[in-house]
């Protein structure tokens, strides 16, 4: 009896496993992925957005500190620093956006495991 009570406890969720597990096809997959190469396009973007805005930084500021003299001085305490907040709200993009890549990723990986996984049961 215990032989048999084994037997079924271990054999029926493996019969019923099918009706629970979710059914992912190719599309789902390639949908996944777009979704995930157009994140990494827009990261890739706003990184080379960020670069080239601190290039014009500093090559502004070489320019800035060559002006000498009175009127020198008051153009540089009147000008504002717009490029450094704009930085910084970019560099929150980009963290947001590589933390949604890396769970983009997650999910893609986790997909195809069910997709074999599902094909083994079958």
């Amino acid at each position: 009896m215990a032989l048999l009570s084994g037997f079924g406890a271990v054999n029926c969720p493996y019969t019923y496993m099918s009706y629970f597990l979710r059914n992912v096809t190719d599309s789902d997959i390639l949908a996944l992925e777009r979704r995930l190469l157009q994140t990494m396009d827009m990261i890739v973007s706003k990184k080379k957005r960020i670069a080239m805005t601190r290039r014009q930084m500093y090559q502004r500021g070489e320019d800035q500190n060559k002006q000498t003299g009175f009127w020198g001085m008051i153009k540089s305490v009147t000008s504002t620093q717009t490029g450094s907040e704009n930085l910084t709200l970019i560099q929150q993009e980009v963290d947001a956006l590589e933390e949604l890549s890396r769970q983009l990723f997650l999910e893609t990986v986790d997909l195809q495991a069910t997709k074999v996984t599902n094909l083994r049961v079958q």
